[in-house]
């Protein structure tokens, strides 16, 4: 468990100390070792996740590390009665630890291992901001300095005034998204899409409560776009969100179990011909901004980051970073912590 502190805005946003925590997993390997991460979701809280990788770990002791897709499978196994959540969380810090040792055992990113194009186009996701003039001269900064597109989080009750007064006062030359985090009953959300869409908002993100509402983002996304995914966690709960339930399709790899997770549901996505924009906290977890990276393809992809570069004082990167791309690069991952990592 690492507590990397969220790098400050100024203005500074709202729960800055709740983005401080990370949940990352080092698997050792012979002379090499892998780093992968999990988003310890569940209530914010890391220990569960950390008891099941224990449990999970006892049970891959001498297996062949080569073997990320079997073991990938054999976990799944092991774990099935426990379902998702949790369970696909622990799983995914594993697996893409295993990728990480294969790609440094082949001298390879794991990016060129799966044919991939080495760089993905990033957005600035934002924490909430205590009120609209914080925000405006956080967004107003964020776009001089290059950023394409901005997410926001402001409290659901607040959000189409702040994105009215963003649209008036700083203009339409990026894009603008909005995150509802499941704020809204299916009435209020349709209320606020088709309000919202004269603002050319890029899309509507969670905009009902539960999130796996399937009928209701279905309905909404024939209004406006809707986009969805950091909250399913397999590839059968994505098959059902495929007739135009959503126009944006959002995996978090350090979730729904890792990169060899992730492989398949792009390859249905891709099939599909819909965009993915990679799910990420807007904290410093670039172990899994990283994994994701090395999953872009030809596809139109995007991916969630901190509004900022990566921390270089916590992090080894081979790679590239500016406003618009992530570019990766080096063996495996081609990031690390640097050890030892700032605890609680």
């Amino acid at each position: 468990m690492a507590s990397i502190p969220l790098t400050k805005t100024v203005p500074p946003q709202m729960h800055a100390e709740k983005m401080d925590e990370q949940l990352f997993i080092k698997i050792k390997a012979g002379d090499h070792e892998g780093w992968g991460e999990i988003l310890a979701a569940a209530a914010n809280m890391r220990e569960p996740y950390v008891a099941l990788v224990n449990r999970i770990g006892d049970n891959l002791l001498g297996r062949d590390e080569s073997e990320v897709e079997l073991i990938w499978k054999s976990m799944r196994m092991v774990t099935f009665a426990g379902g998702y959540g949790i369970t696909t969380g622990a799983i995914s810090g594993i697996d893409i630890a295993l990728w990480d040792i294969a790609g440094k055992k082949k001298r390879l990113p794991i990016c060129k291992m799966l044919g991939r194009q080495r760089s993905i186009r990033r957005y600035a996701s934002l924490s909430r901001y205590s009120d609209i003039v914080d925000l405006k001269v956080v967004v107003r900064k964020l776009v001089d300095a290059g950023y394409r597109m901005v997410k926001l989080h402001q409290s659901p009750d607040e959000t189409l005034e702040h994105v009215k007064v963003i649209r008036k006062e700083l203009g339409y030359d990026f894009d603008l998204a909005v995150d509802l985090n499941c704020g809204f009953s299916y009435k209020a959300a349709r209320s606020f899409v088709t309000k919202v869409q004269r603002f050319e908002r890029k899309w509507v993100e969670e905009p009902v409560w539960p999130p796996d509402d399937y009928n209701s983002l279905k309905k909404l996304n024939k209004v406006a776009p809707i986009a969805a995914g950091e909250n399913f966690f397999s590839l059968f709960e994505y098959k059902r969100l495929l007739e135009d339930a959503l126009s944006y399709y959002q995996p978090d790899v350090t979730k729904i179990g890792g990169i060899t997770a992730v492989i398949g549901l792009l390859t249905l996505l891709r099939r599909h011909d819909v965009p993915v924009t990679f799910h990420n906290r807007p904290r410093n977890g670039w172990i899994g901004i990283t994994a994701s990276s090395h999953l872009a393809s030809d596809m139109d992809c995007l991916i969630e980051t901190p509004p900022n570069d990566l921390p270089t004082d916590y992090f080894e990167f081979n790679g590239t970073i500016n406003a618009e791309t992530i570019t990766v690069g080096g063996s495996g991952l081609g990031i690390s912590p640097k050890e030892p990592l700032p605890q609680d």
